[in-house]
């Protein structure tokens, strides 16, 4: 039986309100702070009610090219990662030379070699130290809630919502001079990109 005028643009617009509708739940899946493996195969069947099957194909060959680097790429992701893990080890070491006044870096480095050492055991209580302050101040800025060490469990709102609360004491904590408390909570949390530059900045100042 065939389809009166009014029942073809009435499907027409259901068709197109559903992409619509789909379109936005993919925006809203890509926006978000992590990706388990259900949000990633969401957006694949939401992206193949959008694409034709040589859409699709040309989809997977282009994602198959980004998630496979060049030689030229990879060298320079080592590269990228060498630098990281050089400028973390000038800011600790700085750090360390500070707060033992005529110990030198030739002392500093042979210490680092065992991990029981000096050095280690200095850098783990600094770590901890600012970690144990920065749960005890999110505890009174938010009684009654408990307090989440790892961020990776964070959902998107939470994740979103310590972010602002951890700007906002880094604001109040550099007004007071205790700046260097709250960086090296966040560097000792934090994911390698945004270690990399609290470290500058802490280095800067």
């Amino acid at each position: 039986m065939a389809l009166s005028n009014a029942e073809k643009q009435r499907a027409w617009r259901e068709r197109h309100i559903r992409k619509r509708r789909d379109a936005q739940r993919i925006a809203h899946l890509l926006v978000r702070q992590q990706w388990p493996d259900v949000h990633i195969a969401k957006i694949a069947t939401l992206l193949n009610e959008f694409f034709s099957r040589h859409g699709m194909r040309e989809l997977r060959r282009e994602l198959r090219r980004l998630s496979e680097p060049t030689e030229k790429e990879k060298q320079a992701q080592v590269e990228a990662s060498a630098a990281y893990w050089h400028q973390q080890e000038v800011w600790w070491q700085d750090a360390w030379l500070r707060e033992h006044p005529g110990r030198t870096r030739t002392e500093y480095n042979r210490s680092l070699r065992h991990q029981d050492g000096e050095v280690w055991q200095w850098r783990r209580a600094k770590g901890h130290a600012a970690i144990e302050a920065e749960r005890r101040a999110w505890e009174a800025d938010h009684p009654g809630e408990e307090w989440q060490e790892h961020q990776c469990a964070m959902s998107d709102r939470e994740y979103t919502d310590y972010a602002r609360w951890e700007r906002q004491r880094a604001r109040r904590l550099a007004r007071t001079g205790g700046y260097l408390v709250t960086a090296l909570a966040r560097l000792a949390r934090s994911r390698p990109p945004r270690r990399l530059a609290l470290a500058l900045l802490i280095i800067a100042r």
